[in-house]
């Protein structure tokens, strides 16, 4: 089977484990908007919380130290699911990090 059939039938398992891949989470201005009317903040409250320049320096991320879990995983959740950054949302259809399929099994 090939990426993309295998793809074709992925479903998320809310497991959480992506949030929990080493690096960062680029925000886009879209991602910032949305993520600060759920939290209640204006834009610029939410990037001075939540947000650190991006290593190469090209844009926003969410803060918080590369190599731990992400700011907003609580257990195996995330806290702003229904407005999670783009990034996340197109995790692993859209991208993915070396070894995503056995962090990433598809539901049966």
């Amino acid at each position: 089977m090939d990426l993309d059939e295998e793809m074709a039938g992925f479903r998320c398992r809310g497991c959480g484990e992506c949030c929990r891949i080493a690096g960062q989470v680029r925000l886009t201005d879209r991602d910032i908007q949305r993520l600060s009317v759920f939290l209640g903040l204006t834009e610029h409250e939410f990037i001075q919380r939540h947000a650190d320049l991006a290593c190469d320096r090209r844009g926003l991320v969410l803060q918080g130290n590369p190599e731990q879990p992400c700011r907003f995983l609580e257990g195996d959740r995330c806290a702003v699911y229904p407005v999670r950054p783009e990034q996340c949302a197109t995790y692993p259809t859209a991208w993915r990090n070396p070894g995503w399929a056995a962090l990433c099994r598809p539901m049966q």
